[in-house]
């Protein structure tokens, strides 16, 4: 089959662990990203992305499907995180030894500029750690995001303090939550929907809708084929 091979091509790129430290000013910093996550499927370690301003675009994060560390996304001006094709965030290594996600003060002082919508339309999958979102100005659908349904670990912290106002979902969401206004922004439950007999992930409401034990973030059919990511 010529077309196997294509099936496990993947790019692989390392990510980085400065914390809110900076490495030269901010448009080295910006190209050195640009370089390190072009066409990255999986960032090995973690995505950090801190003290940008509005201007930037940030398209070339839309390739990423994994990241094996945690994101911290801090002290940044611009309005979305492009990460939709974003599904597991592993947690290997944790912000403050606690947080696979951590996105903090995102939004310019003397302005209206802002982070407004959490991009990740996709992620479906905390492996281990929590969810840490405080103090973004703009940010108004964060705190809808059923994040039970993406952490794994039931003890893990989730703390979402001091955001934006709550703004409603799109009308195609019915009663799911969303990640922003749009009518594709809604959340993909892949775990609280799931009947008892589940002991993970689902990819519909019914007992024989269960994925297979091996998948982490969902799947498209019951066999271990069909997982949308292994959770090894």
């Amino acid at each position: 089959n010529l077309l196997k091979p294509l099936l496990f091509a993947v790019t692989v790129c390392d990510g980085t662990k400065n914390f809110l430290s900076t490495m030269g000013n901010s448009e080295i910093m910006y190209n050195l990203m640009k370089t390190r996550y072009n066409n990255c499927d999986i960032v090995i370690g973690n995505l950090e992305i801190t003290m940008m301003g509005h201007t930037r675009d940030f398209n070339f994060l839309e390739s990423i499907k994994e990241v094996t560390g945690y994101i911290l996304f801090a002290i940044n001006e611009f309005s979305r995180l492009p990460l939709h094709h974003l599904r597991i965030i592993r947690g290997s290594t944790l912000y403050e030894d606690q947080y696979a996600l951590a996105v903090m003060v995102n939004y310019q002082r003397d302005g209206e500029h802002g982070l407004q919508e959490l991009g990740l339309t996709h992620l479906t999958e905390i492996l281990r750690g929590g969810v840490k979102i405080i103090r973004n100005k703009y940010l108004s659908y964060a705190p809808q995001v059923n994040w039970l349904d993406i952490v794994k670990d039931g003890t893990a912290q989730i703390v979402i303090e001091d955001n934006g106002p709550e703004k409603p979902c799109h009308k195609a969401c019915g009663d799911v939550p969303c990640w922003g206004p749009g009518n594709d922004t809604c959340q993909i439950l892949t775990k609280t929907v799931c009947a008892p007999q589940c002991s993970g992930r689902c990819f519909g409401r019914n007992p024989s809708e269960c994925c297979h034990v091996e998948c982490a973030g969902g799947c498209t059919g019951p066999k271990d084929t069909d997982c949308f990511v292994k959770s090894e």
